[in-house]
């Protein structure tokens, strides 16, 4: 009988930076684990993000906001692997985008 490999997702990598969560308001809707939100200064929740320049954090487990539970985790530290999240396709953005602005935030993405 052959073997079944089951690759398990690794979103949080390396242990030379401690991950720091926030659990936050969000607004209405699915955050599957990976995706990267920013913060709406408008309605003081968070989104999912629009541009490498406006990321906030990265959503911890899966999560669904509502309007009677809208709190979710959220990574605001740590080192993750770019390939386990779940972004915003932006003409001209890449990778190096989102490892600047995380440079800034303490957010480092492993390659």
């Amino acid at each position: 009988m052959a073997k079944t490999e089951i690759k398990l997702k690794e979103l949080v990598v390396g242990n030379d930076i401690t991950p720091t969560t926030y659990k936050m308001a969000c607004a209405d809707g699915d955050y599957p684990a990976g995706t990267i939100v920013e913060f709406d200064s408008t309605t003081k929740k968070l989104k999912k993000a629009t541009a490498a320049a406006n990321m906030f954090g990265i959503v911890a487990d899966d999560s669904k906001a509502t309007a009677t539970d809208n709190k979710i985790v959220v990574y605001v530290t740590g080192r993750f692997d770019f390939k386990e999240c779940i972004y915003p396709t932006v003409e001209g953005e890449t990778i190096l985008d989102y490892q600047v602005r995380g440079k800034d935030i303490g957010i480092f993405f492993a390659e």
